[in-house]
C-alpha cells in the first residue's frame, strides 16, 4: 500500500466495513460523490496451492463484509461489487489436483481441476452467491504474452455485460 504522502494514496477509496472500520478498495467509483463501484483486483504467481485458499478466505470476507455494510446502511444497498482475478499461468497450474480433505466429501467440481479452473471456478460462484455482482477471471501468459480463460460465464464478455447492467 503507498504510503499516506505518496500521490497514488487516495484515502476517498476506504469505505466502511461492517466487521472492520473499514476497507480500501481497489477501484471505487463515485457518482455524485456515492460509491456506486467498488472493484477488488488480485494476483497471483506463485505458490499457488497455499496462495489460492488465503485469496477466497480475503475475497470472501471482503464481499461479506461490504453487503453487511449495505444491509446496515452504511453504504448504499445498490452500490455493486466486482472481482477480477489474474493467475500467472505456468505448467504448475494447468495440471489437475488432488483434494485432499479429512471429512466430508470433496465438492465433485473441485475434484482433478486444476488450480487455474479452481480459480475461474471460485470467481463464477462469488458471482453466482451473489458476493459479487460481476467477476472476471484471467490467465496471463508471460512467453509469449498472452491470456486465456478458463469459464466463459467468468470471461471478459460477461464482466462487460455485468458491469454494463448493472446501470442501466
Amino acid at each position: 500500500m503507498p504510503h499516506r504522502r505518496h500521490p497514488l494514496y487516495r484515502p476517498e477509496s476506504h469505505v466502511p466495513g461492517y466487521y472492520r472500520a473499514s476497507k480500501s478498495w481497489d477501484l471505487l467509483v463515485l457518482r455524485d460523490e456515492e460509491p456506486v463501484l467498488a472493484i477488488e483486483y488480485k494476483s497471483m504467481t506463485d505458490s499457488e496451492g497455499k496462495n489460492l485458499n488465503n485469496r477466497a478466505n480475503k475475497v470472501i470476507g471482503s464481499a461479506q463484509d461490504l453487503r453487511r455494510a449495505q444491509d446496515a446502511g452504511l453504504l448504499s444497498a445498490t452500490m455493486k461489487r466486482g472481482y477480477v482475478f489474474l493467475m500467472e499461468v505456468t505448467p504448475a497450474v494447468q495440471v489437475p489436483v488432488e483434494v485432499t480433505t479429512q471429512v466430508g466429501h470433496p465438492d465433485p467440481a473441485f475434484e482433478q481441476a486444476s488450480y487455474l479452473q479452481r480459480m475461474a471456478l471460485m470467481c463464477q460462484r462469488l458471482r453466482d452467491d451473489g458476493l459479487y455482482h460481476m467477476a472476471w477471471a484471467l490467465g496471463v501468459k508471460r512467453n509469449p504474452i498472452g491470456f486465456v480463460e478458463p469459464l466463459e460465464t467468468v470471461n471478459w464478455d460477461r464482466f462487460k455485460a455485468d458491469l454494463r447492467n448493472s446501470f442501466i
